[in-house]
């Protein structure tokens, strides 16, 4: 009896590892590093014959202006590259509406977001964040 119990639940593990598996294969996520209190994010995905991605920036607190980019782009932009943008006006949390474009297997999607704010302090560079700031993801078509 605690053979058949040890199996079972070995089956049941193994089971649980592939589907936890397949389903983090449809999507990737990436952060950037905080700065100025906020912080970069950004979400790609794969549903039906699309890729989306998108970006969405948090800050600990209320800011001026908070303003995410999302880029998108197949192959390094080979076959295809779409951006979008947006700014929230005092706001802590702002977020950009889904970009897209065609999946095809094999093809490797790579999403950003390279967001800024502008937190109304005077020696916070809104212009020019550091690299480390941008968020990426990557996503392989299956």
């Amino acid at each position: 009896m605690k053979k058949i119990s040890q199996s079972v639940c070995t089956l049941l593990m193994a089971l649980a590892c592939v589907l936890g598996m397949s389903a983090s294969a449809h999507a990737a996520s990436g952060y950037g590093k905080k700065y100025h209190g906020c912080k970069n994010y950004v979400k790609v995905w794969r549903s039906g014959g699309k890729v989306y991605a998108y970006a969405k920036q948090t800050c600990n607190k209320r800011v001026l202006a908070v303003k995410p980019t999302v880029a998108l782009s197949a192959n390094g932009g080979k076959f295809g590259f779409v951006t979008a943008g947006k700014a929230c006006k005092f706001a802590k949390t702002c977020k950009t509406k889904k970009v897209s474009l065609k999946a095809k297997k094999g093809r490797i999607y790579r999403a950003s977001n390279s967001g800024t704010a502008t937190t109304g302090r005077p020696k916070d560079d809104e212009a020019y964040w550091p690299q480390r700031t941008v968020a990426h993801a990557t996503y392989r078509a299956k």
